[in-house]
């Protein structure tokens, strides 16, 4: 435990807490978040066809096999219907909690994530319960309000940025979110491997309430470690700068500015290629979530169809051998892609896309549970995108630009999630009669173009020396005083 502390810390310490502290604050926090998500996951399916089989009624003189497939287009149906109201709410709101994230720090918009999902949640619980059994309507409900608060791709974005703000050495930041994601999977494991043992006790229901308890925990924990201030470097720029207290009609009037503000990110001049790597890397990070929001969100409802039968204790088994394998990915890609064979950071993105694509194949191919299994080691991979993306955008903007990014890159992720259950969830009830591994197979396809978008962003950004590899000079002007090396005076000249 002592040498992942020591992994984690830094060498300078922060006057008022040190970053290692602060950073570990957020690794513990993101473990336990994550590990609440990983809990609801695994019950989810089981739980979501029970409330189908008591709503709709099969029609008669069915097979076995085709109930399993009548019940389990109405699930993915129900999924589609939660997708359509909440993310396109999701999308305004992820640019607004962004601008503010910039401008008063990350706790606040990460707090109110961590609520969403407890409101989510308690819906979630009373539609599951049988005895409280309410219609499958207030799914609407939930969907508005955990849009509306952010849900957990709020939080995942806050904790990104604040990361950023703590490190702002890119190449130690991609180092130290990449260390995250370890946690993050580790996160995933004790989750799957809790639900397994609470299901198998007691009951699916215990799992929520236990996820309940969790977040409260949580919250709590946030609400006293966590600080609330602006990006450190930001701070050290102007550092007498007075913090004017904004009320909430200032506050709403500045978020709908900021929306204007977030999307100008993508369309300033910047020096070489940097404004079009923004946009190629924000089209093939939705490629990428478009494919991977898909196979996380429909491998438990696909593997409850024969040949493989799976009932929560199996899918439980395979959310707790999945992590396995996403850490061996992740640390094979930290130990030998980046320091043993000092690959950059772009040619790691291509390999970790790739390597998607390659599992939704292998599953899309699958004919038993085994092969399954089998896509996880192609897939291990896929762990080291979202930490190498966000560091790879903090290259191509500036401090102040970076949670609008981030915020920008969270929105694209819930357009990739509309257009997922618009194209792909339909694609996968119109073709699970016929060749149910169709939807996998066209999802490799998709990932193969993401790959070839990224290929070129790796050989021109190599060309002209952007990437964490070379920003290690720039922080180290920064952080010797030399602030006439940032031009703040004009948008768009400073490139990190």
């Amino acid at each position: 435990m002592q040498g992942l502390i020591n992994a984690l810390s830094v060498h300078k310490s922060n006057p008022i807490r040190s970053e290692s502290e602060a950073a570990c604050g957020t690794y513990h926090l993101r473990h336990g978040d994550v590990q609440r998500s990983q809990y609801r996951a695994v019950v989810k399916p089981h739980m979501t066809e029970m409330k189908m089989r008591r709503t709709y009624p099969h029609p008669e003189h069915m097979s076995p096999q085709e109930i399993k497939k009548f019940y389990n287009k109405w699930m993915v149906t129900w999924d589609q219907n939660y997708d359509y109201v909440n993310m396109p709410i999701a999308c305004v709101i992820g640019i607004l909690y962004g601008a503010y994230s910039d401008e008063r720090g990350r706790k606040i918009p990460l707090l109110i994530g961590m609520v969403s999902t407890l409101i989510d949640n308690t819906i979630s619980i009373l539609m599951w319960s049988e005895t409280t059994d309410i219609a499958l309507e207030w799914t609407y409900l939930a969907a508005v309000v955990s849009g509306l608060m952010g849900d957990f791709l709020l939080f995942m974005s806050a904790v990104n940025a604040y990361l950023a703000d703590i490190f702002p050495n890119k190449k130690t930041l991609s180092t130290r979110m990449i260390i995250v994601s370890v946690i993050f999977s580790l996160g995933s494991l004790v989750g799957s491997l809790c639900t397994k043992f609470v299901v198998e006790r007691i009951n699916h229901l215990a799992v929520m309430y236990l996820v309940q308890g969790a977040i409260v925990l949580a919250f709590g924990f946030s609400l006293g470690i966590l600080e609330r201030k602006r990006p450190s470097l930001l701070q050290e720029y102007e550092p007498d700068e007075p913090q004017a207290q904004l009320t909430l009609l200032q506050i709403c009037k500045n978020g709908f500015i900021s929306v204007y503000d977030s999307a100008k990110v993508f369309c300033l001049r910047r020096e070489g290629h940097r404004r079009l790597f923004l946009w190629i890397c924000l089209f093939a990070n939705f490629l990428d979530l478009f494919v991977f929001g898909e196979e996380k969100g429909l491998i438990g409802t696909y593997t409850r169809l024969a040949p493989f039968n799976w009932d929560t204790d199996q899918y439980a088994t395979y959310k707790t051998v999945r992590p396995i394998a996403q850490i061996i990915g992740m640390f094979f890609g930290l130990i030998v892609l980046k320091k043993l064979l000092h690959l950059r950071d772009t040619t790691q993105i291509i390999l970790a896309i790739a390597s998607m694509g390659l599992c939704a194949v292998a599953i899309g191919l699958a004919t038993s549970s085994w092969i399954i299994y089998a896509s996880l080691a192609p897939g291990s991979l896929h762990g080291l995108l979202n930490p190498l993306t966000y560091t790879f955008m903090t290259c191509l903007v500036r401090i102040d630009e970076i949670g609008k990014a981030f915020a920008i890159s969270s929105i694209a992720g819930k357009l990739a999630g509309i257009a997922q259950t618009a194209i792909l969830q339909n694609i996968y009830k119109a073709t699970v009669d016929w060749y149910q591994g169709f939807v996998w197979l066209l999802m490799g396809a998709v990932s193969g173009v993401a790959a070839v978008m990224y290929l070129y962003v790796h050989v021109v950004s190599k060309q002209e020396r952007i990437g964490a590899e070379d920003c290690e000079r720039d922080h180290e002007d920064v952080h010797d005083g030399d602030f006439d090396a940032l031009d703040y005076s004009e948008v768009g000249d400073l490139h990190l």
